[in-house]
Order: C-alpha cells, then structure tokens, then sequence
C-alpha cells in the first residue's frame, strides 16, 4: 500500500513545521539574509580539505563521462529500477572506476564523523557515491530524492529507499549552480569542501540552478537508515557498512 505524503503547505504566519514555537516567517521560511538553514538542512563547511577537493578534480579532469538518466516509475518494480534520459535533469556522473574508493571513503567519513553524531542514525547502507559534473547549462529541476508527485493522489509516493541525502562540492569557479530548498525559499552558493546533507523526502524539494559559466562538481549520495520498512533489496552497487562501533550495522 502507497504511504501518501501531502504537499508541505505552510502560510507565513503559521506555525512552523520544526516545532519550534515560532511562526515560520521568523523560523525556517524566514527571509532574512542572515538566515539559518532550513530545519533539517545540515551544513558542513570546510569538511573536505582543499587538497582532498583538488586531488579528486585532478582525477576528474582526466576521466570521461557520461549524462545521467532518472527512474523510470512506469517501468520500475519493487525488484529492479530502470532509468531514463529525462528533460528535467541535465548533468553528468564521471567515470571514477578505479579511483571509486576517494569517494566511497569521504562519504563514509561524513557518516561516521557528522551524520551519527547529529542525527542518532543507524545507516544500513548508502548508495555507491556519484561524482557529478554540471557544465554551462546543466541543471537539475526541483525535485524529491525519495518520493514522486501522483497527480490522482493528489500527493507524493515513496519510490525508492532513500532517507538522507548527502552532497560535497568541490569547486567554486563557475556561476550560477546555487541549490534551492523550494519550500523554505533558501538559496545556497556551494563552496569547495561543503557538506549538505537532509532528508529525502518531498518536504525538501529542491534545485539545482543552472550553471551560467564554468562547471560545477559534486559528489553525491543516499543513505538507508535502519528501522525504515524498504521497498526492495539493497543496489546492487551499494556500501554496506559493518562498523557496530561507530553505530553503524
């Protein structure tokens, strides 16, 4: 059976939805210029260091690459998803091969050293991380990591297990590229070495703005908490993690 997740639909002056006793003008939707992040939105700065930024775009400058492609929900079972080129999203994952494990380690190392210790997660697994390359004109169209809009049930259905997403960017020498939280109206301009990461769901719809000069890279990825029901096994690709010690099953 669909879980049906409506629309987060918040006036200014309600109350907001973090519970935090302020209207949400004053709180997550406030429009200050000195705002807090969204509830929910986790920002790191300085997480990667420059030299480990700069190691992994040496690597990319040599690699070849290739557009990326979303879930095909008509064709998608609860055993297998299958994916397609789609308008809505223009942007590029770089062939890592044998260098995967940079990316594997630094995320491991977000989850370890940020995630558990703010969140209280337990992360059975995440998926294998992507670098993604966003060249002038690239861009994502907003969007929910987990869940798809049905229009007849008027809401959004979970379509895949993911429960936090997590982003690293590397670079600053390119325009536009910004990431926007639709729902909170906040804007971020990346910079190298910052980690974001928050939950999957619709409640955090959000963009990446096209790139108007240069080319922006990221890293990315998706964890599965424990205790979330799945909807099918684990990617075939996926990063278990066995490290009871560090909470992690």
């Amino acid at each position: 059976m669909d879980i049906i997740r409506k629309p987060l639909e918040i006036g200014r002056n309600d109350p907001c939805f973090c519970h935090s006793g302020e209207r949400f003008k004053h709180c997550c939707g406030s429009s200050s210029a000195n705002r807090k992040p969204p509830h929910g939105v986790i920002i790191v700065n300085d997480f990667a260091s420059p030299e480990e930024c700069n190691a992994i775009l040496a690597i990319a400058a040599t690699r070849g690459s290739e557009r990326l492609k979303l879930i095909d929900n008509e064709n998608s079972t609860s055993q297998k998803i299958v994916r397609k080129y789609d308008d809505t999203r223009v942007t590029e994952r770089v062939d890592m091969s044998e260098h995967q494990d940079i990316l594997d380690t630094l995320v491991t190392r977000a989850i370890t050293d940020s995630i558990i210790p703010n969140l209280g997660s337990t992360i059975d697994w995440f998926e294998q991380p992507q670098l993604l390359k966003y060249e002038q004109g690239g861009f994502y169209n907003t969007h929910a990591d987990s869940e798809n809009y049905e229009q007849d049930k008027e809401g959004f259905i979970r379509v895949i297990d993911r429960d936090i997403s997590l982003l690293l960017y590397l670079d600053e020498d390119y325009e536009g590229g910004e990431i926007q939280f639709t729902n909170f109206d906040f804007k971020l301009k990346p910079k190298p070495g910052m980690l974001i990461y928050f939950p999957s769901d619709s409640r955090y719809l959000h963009t990446a703005l096209p790139v108007t000069k240069g080319t922006r890279h990221a890293i990315v990825s998706w964890l599965s908490e424990h205790g979330v029901e799945k909807m099918r096994p684990p990617p075939e690709d996926a990063v278990q993690l066995l490290c009871p010690n560090v909470g992690i099953l």
